[in-house]
């Protein structure tokens, strides 16, 4: 059955709203359950109370064609709106039959597929955003991030893998509405309780720091062993996992993850000296002051003679994760109310493809029209991107940060540059929507103290929509991951940003500053000695007041020193003493955690021309490593293990890579996107460690290559600190001997290269 699509068509001011936000501004959804017959499950709180409503909806597949539909069908094919590449909407009344009935049709052409994904002329998402992208709904209307019941439970447990036969001994539980349990006794009783306990306390939100890489796979490898059924999701559903794509669901019930948000927020700023819950807790000062620490390698012996200990230790983990989702939450809550997904995949998506995409999907199916699929995603030539440029590399007093504001957000407004396939042109308008609503959001912050109840509100949602706002043009150099991906508007961006930051550049030259580096992003430029802050404000504005409207360069800050190693890769020193290292050279999820303690303490000593206190800094190193007084967890470096095992022996013959080397001759098994943390030992050894081991579990674990780590200590941090220094006092500070030389000048004579 072929059908013409006759949508209707809103005002053009309603439609951009409802790009944003959808059209059906139902309150307080916090649970969505939908099954392939589109039976949906909604759970709404609405004034403190838990409601459940049922709705359907008609399960759908964007299509190039409608070859594989069987001849007679329930399926039902409408013909959409313009020239796009799926020109039809395919549904039909079980999500199954329709999937079915279309991987049969294409088996029959001689196409072998498992899933839809694996055939381009077919695009799905899944159920429920389906019925949220249907029925124009979104989570979270109406609700602030405190109004969500939240629940922790964190295990305690006698191995770190079940299947090795660790068994659990603990489970700490905890919910936003101040309950807190220790389940202890027997096992499957301990699981039971569990169960017990999230259907007695019901909560929307359940939440832990490595939930899905540690805590639901042991579960459901203890809940099996000991045939209890793990039903921690709403109406009796059981804990599920998805073993082609490794998600976790429980129905009714979103599952937080708080390392995801971890890694989202050390991806931007670099900062985290580790992503364990422990060490991010501390560096956001959320442990308690009297916070209980035990070594993990001891927690089972200690419980076995001290178990009031190890409670409170269990307690303080699963308060720790409250505070931390508090800490870092609010920001995906925010970014749920606009995207038609559930919470759970917000909290771990992308921004462009993950949030961007699916809000331009549902714009096109809200107006009937045909689904484009890029033709414009590559081009021959590469890809230029935006202008970088290193003027000096050295030490600077008195340097400035000018950002150029939003720079390709804005030309995309200004100019209106968008992909040539976005016929209704839905990207250019959510991005200026995006942008006039965040900056009502950070009106509404900086008007108000920080502990009123509306600036936690209006600070989330602005940070939440600068992430979308700025992902914007990676989105469209995303190339096959992105359906609206357009590689001659992302080159037109840059270039127009090229030209945008050339006159920048020379205004401030004409100004007679020193310039440091310039980007995208903004420009870093050192002033003469006597020059004020309120001076160098003025001749930013002097420099914005030259730009296109629409265009500005926004004085950022004044930095007494700033150290200018490369583009992108710089450190600062603020004028209140803290030291802010930005960059690949300086901050990476890759580096030896002792190598990014030794960063961390010698730039402070670069940045204040200390250069007796990074001598001392790098002496006490070298000697540590040496002597062996650091342990495994200080020398281990975190890698993503993507290739699969099987795809990984095919070419191992012609090219070994030590962490898929670790992990073999660690006998671990693992999965495409599988984390782990790992070492060279003595002899040669490689040792792989999953990512849940704590630091304090590999305390005295000494068995690293000390002459190893300590070549890769010089050739690997050390050097990162050369452009601070002309050769010959480079030489000196960090000469691996002690004694001096002959030659050797006092410290205090010595100077870091000032520009």
């Amino acid at each position: 059955m072929t059908s013409s699509a006759k949508p209707s068509q809103p005002s053009s001011d309603a439609q951009k709203l409802e790009w944003l936000y959808g059209w059906d501004a139902t309150p307080g959804i916090v649970g969505l359950h939908a099954d392939s017959s589109g039976q949906t499950c909604v759970w709404r709180r609405v004034d403190g109370t838990l409601t459940l409503e049922r709705d359907q909806f008609r399960p759908f597949v964007y299509a190039q064609h409608t070859d594989h539909i069987p001849t007679r069908s329930s399926i039902q094919a409408v013909r959409l709106e313009g020239d796009g590449f799926y020109q039809y909407l395919l549904s039909a009344e079980n999500a199954q039959t329709l999937k079915n009935a279309l991987l049969e049709g294409a088996r029959r052409g001689g196409r072998v597929a498992q899933s839809l994904n694996d055939l381009r002329e077919y695009y799905t998402v899944g159920l429920c955003e389906q019925y949220l992208m249907q029925t124009g709904r979104s989570y979270f209307h109406g609700l602030e991030y405190a109004a969500l019941t939240r629940l922790q439970f964190d295990l305690e447990t006698t191995g770190l893998s079940a299947e090795a036969g660790g068994k659990i001994f603990m489970i700490a539980v905890r919910d936003s509405k101040g309950f807190e349990a220790v389940l202890e006794g027997d096992e499957a009783q301990m699981l039971r309780d569990l169960v017990n306990t999230v259907q007695a306390r019901d909560p929307d939100v359940i939440e832990n720091h490595n939930l899905c890489g540690f805590d639901l796979p042991f579960l459901e490898v203890r809940g099996r062993a000991l045939g209890v059924r793990l039903t921690l999701g709403r109406m009796g559903h059981a804990l599920r996992r998805d073993s082609l794509k490794g998600r976790w669901s429980a129905a009714g019930r979103e599952l937080i993850d708080t390392l995801d948000a971890v890694w989202r927020h050390d991806f931007v700023t670099r900062e985290l000296p580790s992503h364990g819950l422990k060490a991010v807790a501390k560096h956001f000062n959320l442990a308690a002051p009297d916070r209980v620490y035990i070594p993990g390698a001891e927690i089972a012996a200690t419980y076995a003679r001290d178990p009031e200990q190890v409670r409170a230790y269990a307690l303080e983990d699963v308060r720790e994760v409250d505070r931390l989702s508090q800490r870092l939450l609010p920001a995906t809550f925010a970014l749920t109310k606009l995207a038609p997904r559930k919470y759970e995949r917000v909290s771990s998506a992308g921004t462009a493809t993950g949030i961007l995409e699916p809000m331009l999907v549902r714009a096109y199916h809200r107006a009937g029209h045909a689904l484009p699929r890029s033709t414009h995603a590559h081009l021959p030539h590469p890809h230029e991107g935006g202008a970088v440029q290193l003027f000096q590399r050295g030490v600077a007093r008195n340097a400035v940060k000018a950002d150029i504001a939003s720079l390709y957000p804005s030309i995309m407004r200004v100019h209106r540059i968008g992909p040539r396939c976005d016929t209704l042109q839905v990207l250019l308008e959510l991005v200026e929507q995006m942008t006039k609503t965040r900056l009502e959001h950070k009106k509404i912050a900086k008007s108000v103290p920080k502990d009123h109840a509306d600036f936690a509100h209006a600070d989330a949602m602005q940070a939440a929509l600068k992430l979308i706002i700025n992902s914007a043009y990676g989105y469209l150099a995303a190339g096959d991951m992105a359906l609206f991906a357009d590689r001659a508007a992302a080159d037109e961006i840059t270039l127009t940003g090229r030209r945008i930051l050339e006159t920048v550049i020379t205004g401030l030259r004409l100004r007679g500053v020193t310039l440091l580096e310039a980007d995208t992003d903004g420009v870093f430029f050192a002033l003469p000695d006597g020059i004020n802050e309120l001076e160098a404000r003025d001749l930013v504005q002097q420099v914005s007041d030259s730009l296109t409207d629409g265009i500005n360069l926004e004085f950022d800050a004044l930095y007494p020193t700033m150290l200018s190693h490369d583009i992108k890769n710089y450190a600062l020193l603020h004028s209140d003493g803290q030291i802010t290292m930005r960059g690949s050279a300086f901050k990476s999820t890759r580096f030896e955690p002792f190598g990014a303690r030794f960063l961390e303490a010698a730039m402070r000593c670069v940045l204040t021309n200390d250069l007796s206190g990074l001598r001392q800094t790098y002496l006490e190193t070298h000697h540590l490593i040496l002597t062996r007084q650091l342990s495994a967890g200080d020398v281990c470096v975190l890698s993503k293990l993507r290739k699969p095992q099987v795809k990984y022996m095919e070419t191992r013959a012609s090219l070994r890579e030590a962490a898929y080397e670790a992990a073999l001759q660690s006998g671990l098994d693992w999965l495409p996107g599988q984390r782990i943390r790992w070492y060279r030992a003595t002899g040669g050894r490689l040792v792989a460690l999953l990512p849940e081991v704590a630091d304090d579990q590999l305390e005295g674990q000494r068995d690293y290559d000390a002459a190893h780590y300590a070549a890769l200590f010089k050739r690997t941090f050390v050097c990162r600190l050369e452009h601070a220094f002309t050769p010959e006092v480079f030489a000196q500070v960090f000469r691996s001997t002690a004694q001096a030389n002959l030659f050797d000048l006092s410290l205090e004579t010595l100077s870091v290269r000032w520009v």
